[in-house]
């Protein structure tokens, strides 16, 4: 059988040979190169010390085209209607007969990256490629190579876009997918993304996402990440910001399904007067794995950065996070939080946590911690002895634990979703409604 590296360069050499030259060729020819050298990521790698990825290793799933199979209607994955436009991928392809148009204030843009990249091209050459770490992170070189289409929002100088944006991935199965989006909010802009990964069947697949975001000064940008694919499914997800003077960024990133998932989250705090924020919740069940990394560099003076991942761990399945906290010579009055906590619900049940912080400025306020444990027996024997019977009362514990990060999804239907998906894989169901 052939090196998992060799298959993917194979890959590459058969989708360039199909689609040529375009625009982005340049970038993928270099990806693909660096690729190349740097090979797969292994455990004697420090960030990838406590995550195997021999599942993508041995997955031999071919890089999936655009379809019009799979899917007619796509209901069943659109958290209602309060949204303002519905983006729909299907294998990282978009599929215009499932997206929904909206009314947008004038200027704004919201379309497949492959439509933006003949239209807009100015502007995505401008950022594609410009602030991933392609350069020494294989995954992301790798959706790079294989970079064809995803989503594109621009937010033009002062828009604000009330209602939330859908942009809805759909996989179909035994295939890898390698979406990408470019999200720009120019000066004074405001909107709000909601992203989220769904199976259409049981079969295994591989998604490969990379998203660059750039929030320009005073704009304000609010970005949910719903990872709800099947239990086989193997994904990787990068997110990489860059914010300017006084913008603000919130990261909600909620995840269920997938069987191996990485999560890495980076923000460049580029300017003073910043906030940036990161929620995530993982719950993990059977032999699940999820991985989360994420990196703040506070680059500028006066900057703040709030962080709170929180972890359900059940039966043998297991989880990471690691987070880096970097605050540099200059970035003085840095204000930065981050917080760990993790539940494990059975004793096979494994989390390593590693919060760091890096600081080179001497006047700062800086926090960071993590704590692993279970169910505390006092507040369940206090639960017990009102009358409510031992799984609910253990379900309505670990529901509060996972709703201080649940509550904070400004959209309300799909805060209600999350509510909904963790009510339904505790023990017992939605028996406590």
């Amino acid at each position: 059988m052939p090196e998992a590296i060799d298959r993917y360069l194979t890959a590459f050499e058969a989708v360039e040979k199909e689609h040529g030259q375009d625009k982005v060729h340049p970038l993928r020819k270099a990806a693909v190169s660096r690729l190349a050298d740097m090979g797969l990521p292994h455990g004697r790698m420090e960030e990838w010390r406590f995550t195997d990825i021999k599942p993508i290793r041995n997955a031999e799933l071919p890089v999936a085209g655009p379809t019009t199979n799979g899917v007619a209607d796509v209901s069943a994955w659109s958290f209602g209607d309060e949204f303002a436009l519905r983006l729909v991928l299907v294998d990282g392809h978009y599929r215009a007969d499932l997206s929904t148009d909206g009314e947008l204030p004038e200027g704004v843009k919201v379309k497949s990256l492959a439509q933006a990249l003949e239209e807009d091209s100015e502007i995505v050459l401008a950022h594609l490629g410009k602030y991933a770490h392609k350069d020494d992170r294989a995954f992301v070189a790798m959706n790079t190579a294989f970079l064809r289409d995803g989503a594109f929002v621009y937010l033009p100088k002062n828009a604000v876009v009330e209602q939330p944006i859908h942009v809805l991935h759909l996989s179909t199965g035994g295939k890898s997918s390698f979406p990408r989006h470019l999200f720009v909010a120019k000066e004074g802009s405001q909107a709000t993304i909601v992203e989220s990964f769904h199976s259409l069947s049981d079969a295994q697949s591989f998604v490969n996402t990379v998203a660059e975001i750039v929030v320009d000064a005073n704009a304000n940008l609010d970005h949910t990440t719903l990872q709800l694919e099947n239990e086989s499914a193997l994904h990787t997800h990068a997110i990489q910001i860059h914010q300017g003077r006084d913008s603000n960024y919130s990261n909600h990133k909620i995840t269920l399904g997938g069987h191996l998932t990485r999560n890495d989250v980076d923000s460049v705090l580029a300017a003073e007067n910043i906030c940036c924020t990161l929620n995530g919740l993982y719950h993990t069940r059977g032999k699940q794995h999820v991985d989360n990394h994420t990196r703040l560099e506070h680059r500028e003076p006066h900057c703040e950065s709030h962080e709170l991942y929180k972890g359900i761990l059940d039966d043998t399945s297991s989880g990471v996070f690691s987070g880096k906290i970097h605050v540099f010579e200059d970035a003085q009055k840095t204000d930065a939080k981050q917080s760990n906590a993790n539940l494990l619900l059975t004793d096979t049940a494994v989390v390593d946590a590693k919060p760091q912080l890096e600081i080179y400025a001497d006047d700062v306020r800086c926090t960071h911690g993590a704590v692993v444990g279970q169910l505390d027996p006092n507040a369940l024997f206090y639960l017990r002895s009102r009358g409510i019977p031992a799984e609910q009362a253990r379900n309505m514990l670990i529901r509060a634990f996972a709703s201080d990060v649940a509550h904070r999804i400004p959209v309300a239907s799909v805060r209600h979703a999350v509510d909904a998906l963790l009510k339904d894989r505790l023990p017992g169901g939605r028996m406590d409604q």
